[in-house]
């Protein structure tokens, strides 16, 4: 093989076809085999992102019902325990106070103790 004698190529080489090749072939719809799994002709465009910016003035969060412009609505219910017991401090009485103790009255500074 030199120049001016040109060898036989080993194979069919992809120059020699029009096609994608011998190994890949379109079947067309009449020699189509319904038995393969086939792509979808088709795909459905994705979800949509959610909207990050709303035009509406409301609010982005969702409100509860039970939420008004006037607080937070309750419907009047019952104690199950009942009302607490009012706690009434312990004071001394008036004969509780001796100002013949040392420890009442002024101090040397003018200043009245308890």
């Amino acid at each position: 093989v030199g120049t001016g004698r040109p060898h036989r190529p080993r194979g069919p080489t992809m120059a020699q076809f029009t096609s994608p090749g011998p190994k890949l072939s379109f079947p067309g719809y009449l020699a189509h085999d319904p038995t393969k799994a086939k792509a979808p002709a088709y795909t459905f465009r994705g979800a949509k992102p959610p909207i990050t910016d709303s035009c509406s003035p409301g609010p982005h969060y969702y409100i509860h019902l039970s939420i008004t412009r006037n607080g937070k609505y309750v419907a009047p219910a019952q104690h199950i325990c009942g009302l607490p017991k009012i706690k009434t401090e312990v004071t001394p009485g008036p004969s509780e106070y001796h100002f013949s103790s040392p420890s009442f009255g002024p101090d040397k500074h003018g200043l009245l103790l308890p």
